[in-house]
């Protein structure tokens, strides 16, 4: 395909300033409006991105392709939401949205790293905010795509999901997804098909995993817990929606503080045992002085005595069998004084 010349026109309106990325399926830039003055983002979309050609498009010709993206320019159309790019206006050939400054999650993460566990938690609660207006809509609507590159953070912190292009609207009377969409490492197991069509839990899967990357599992064992519960490979065992994530989610830190406050009681009551044993041993160490003191004199005299035989027994011993050279004057005793 041909890329969109920067300083070109689009739709004589929209002045293209550089590309900002590009997808399977199309091509993102920010332009700014001459009409307004202000950056605007452009998704265009590639000849063959959806199945579609020029000519296709100019004919007006509707395809399964077609409707996919026409769907994400009406999802973005229908949702008042602060964490969704506006839509603009839409083409045949691509729409135009509000753009977003700043960096995705994934380059920040890149960056520096996983971050403070209360930050990633804040992050989450955007999001989460984001995923239950989709959810909650009439006809409910599935991301199906969330990871930390679709995930953009502004200069002011806040987070803002972009590309919607994977999003598809949840039916009751359906089996499965037409198209099996989503990114290895996010996606949940029913994403890879055969475990019916992807739903509101789905979303809660790739949520969880954003959510572990974010932190780096270096997080408190309580909200390890709620990533274990939106990750878990059976969607029933999973959270049911958004609204009870949010709940556990502000719900947790009480639980991490009166966790912390147990463990310093049990181990202000281990340093107190300790404290009354060394206070009782030191209050009758004068005792216990005197009575090892008297003990050693009973006992000493004795050893030393018992230690005096023995060394005269050995000698006894080694003069009867000539290894001891006998000396004029030397103390010989006979055997009978050993005898019991």
């Amino acid at each position: 395909m041909e890329f969109l010349e920067n300083e070109s026109l689009y739709r004589g309106r929209y002045r293209i300033l550089r590309r900002l990325g590009e997808g399977g399926s199309s091509v993102v830039y920010v332009a700014s409006d001459m009409k307004t003055g202000g950056p605007v983002a452009i998704k265009h979309f590639k000849e063959d991105g959806y199945g579609l050609t020029k000519r296709g498009c100019e004919r007006g010709e509707s395809s399964q392709a077609f409707a996919g993206w026409d769907f994400e320019a009406e999802l973005l159309r229908s949702i008042r939401h602060e964490a969704v790019p506006k839509l603009i206006e839409k083409y045949e050939d691509g729409f135009v949205m509000e753009y977003v400054p700043g960096n995705s999650l994934e380059k920040v993460l890149k960056k520096n790293g996983p971050f403070a566990e209360k930050k990633a938690v804040a992050i989450g609660l955007e999001v989460l905010s984001v995923l239950g207006a989709l959810h909650e809509k009439k006809s409910p609507v599935i991301y199906r795509d969330l990871k930390p590159a679709n995930i953009m953070l502004k200069p002011d912190g806040h987070a803002v999901l972009i590309d919607f292009g994977a999003a598809r609207t949840y039916s009751d009377k359906a089996a499965e997804d037409t198209l099996n969409l989503g990114t290895k490492g996010f996606a949940a197991p029913e994403q890879y098909g055969s475990l019916g069509q992807t739903d509101v839990r789905t979303d809660i899967y790739c949520f969880g995993k954003t959510l572990l990357q974010m932190t780096g599992g270096r997080c408190s064992q309580e909200l390890l817990m709620i990533i274990d519960k939106c990750t878990r490979p059976d969607r029933d065992d999973r959270f049911k929606n958004c609204r009870e994530i949010e709940e556990a989610l502000k719900e947790y830190p009480k639980k991490k503080l009166l966790r912390r406050g147990f463990e310093h009681l049990r181990l202000a009551a281990a340093a107190a045992i300790v404290a009354l044993i060394l206070s009782l041993g030191l209050a009758n160490f004068d005792y216990v002085v005197s009575y090892a003191s008297a003990d050693a004199k009973d006992r000493v005299p004795a050893v030393k005595e018992r230690l005096g035989w023995a060394g005269l027994r050995i000698k006894q011993e080694l003069i009867k069998r000539s290894l001891w050279p006998f000396e004029e004057g030397e103390l010989y005793l006979p055997e009978e004084v050993f005898e019991e």
